[in-house]
């Protein structure tokens, strides 16, 4: 099958002032479009009662999904110019009603399913990618988790937009180390151990500037000296160095003064901390940049490791692997236009589709 005509579905697109909006409609609703696909987008559907998912009640949202899920079969089923092909969507279980999805499979129209965590958040998926045609993922470690559910599926990189990755390569730096993408607390402690390693480490995104922020004196007990006495350590560590959320023009000018753009998981660097592959893992390599990133399995079958992005486990090795590659920044614009050369290759839209389209 030859996807000419699909109908996307990204929820996060559709929720206002959602962190993820932004590059959810770049690389998907656009991407889908840039490699030649005709798309038809949701119209008046709003998802905020489905964000963020850690903070779904399935009792208060019922409602609003079942008439989120009614709206969307009736434009899946009545789109102008004929039925779709495909739904392609990046759905959690509970953006829709399942029996949306046997509907529309009972009206002869496949629904490809994209999910990005697998290995750490199954659970939230697993509900519809047993009633989907096709299950396309990431993670390697995740496979048998689809083969367990007897379900078809498509382990496979991301796919982006080649007109969404602007050329940020650093032709001129003048500073070591910049992270961008929004603050948490496995984060934070990563970049203050990064700091006290001595990496020059910038940071800019949604939350760190409020997280750093003077907090008011806790109550006079022992932990609570503690915490205050670990804020102010690391407020100390960064200060100067963080900064808030950054539009595409400014991102690009801050990626372009930077030798090396750092990849965080959202878990953080200790023990405990689990790594996946990132969208942000392709993207930024994507736009020509020197990627060091958290080290995961899955990354060398995506790009070559040291030669088209560099990882690390510890933020001890990171410091060290950042100062040697300040040191000799035609080597950061080498591994930033390998990469660049390989995601325009193997990791768009353009090449993606046909091993989805030989799946339908």
């Amino acid at each position: 099958m030859k996807l000419r005509r699909v109908f996307a579905l990204v929820p996060d697109c559709h929720v206002a002032g959602w962190r993820y909006a932004e590059v959810w409609r770049r690389h998907f609703y656009e991407g889908l479009e840039q490699a030649g696909v005709s798309v038809v987008h949701p119209q008046a559907v709003d998802f905020g009662w489905a964000r963020p998912p850690q903070r779904f009640d399935p009792v208060r949202s019922a409602g609003a999904r079942a008439r989120t899920s009614d709206l969307l079969l009736a434009q899946i089923l009545s789109t102008g110019g004929g039925a779709p092909q495909a739904v392609l969507s990046c759905c959690f279980s509970h953006d829709v009603e399942p029996d949306l999805v046997d509907r529309v499979r009972a009206a002869g129209i496949p629904w490809v399913n994209f999910f990005c965590d697998s290995v750490y958040a199954f659970e939230w998926v697993a509900g519809l990618a047993a009633r989907t045609s096709l299950n396309w993922f990431v993670e390697s470690e995740a496979e048998e988790r689809y083969r367990s559910l007897g379900v078809p599926y498509l382990r496979a990189p991301y796919a982006l937009n080649p007109d969404a990755l602007p050329d940020a390569s650093c032709a001129a730096p003048d500073r070591a180390l910049l992270f961008v993408g929004s603050a948490n607390r496995g984060r934070i402690k990563a970049a203050a151990l990064l700091r006290l390693a001595g990496a020059d480490i910038h940071l800019r995104g949604w939350g760190w500037q409020e997280a750093l922020a003077p907090k008011p004196a806790p109550d006079r007990n022992l932990p609570a000296a503690f915490r205050r006495a670990g804020r102010m350590a690391v407020r100390k560590l960064l200060d100067g160095r963080v900064g808030g959320y950054l539009d595409r023009d400014t991102m690009l000018a801050e990626l372009r003064r930077s030798a090396v753009v750092l990849g965080l998981n959202e878990g953080g660097t200790g023990p405990g901390a689990h790594s996946y592959l990132k969208l942000r893992d392709l993207e930024f390599p994507g736009m020509g940049c020197c990627h060091l990133t958290q080290h995961h399995a899955d990354l060398g079958a995506v790009l070559d490791l040291g030669r088209e992005v560099v990882t690390f486990r510890t933020p001890s090795e990171a410091a060290r692997i950042v100062k040697d590659l300040a040191r000799h920044p035609s080597e950061c614009r080498e591994i930033g236009r390998r990469a660049q050369a390989r995601v325009l290759r193997d990791h768009t839209w353009s090449a993606r589709l046909p091993l989805l389209e030989s799946r339908l």
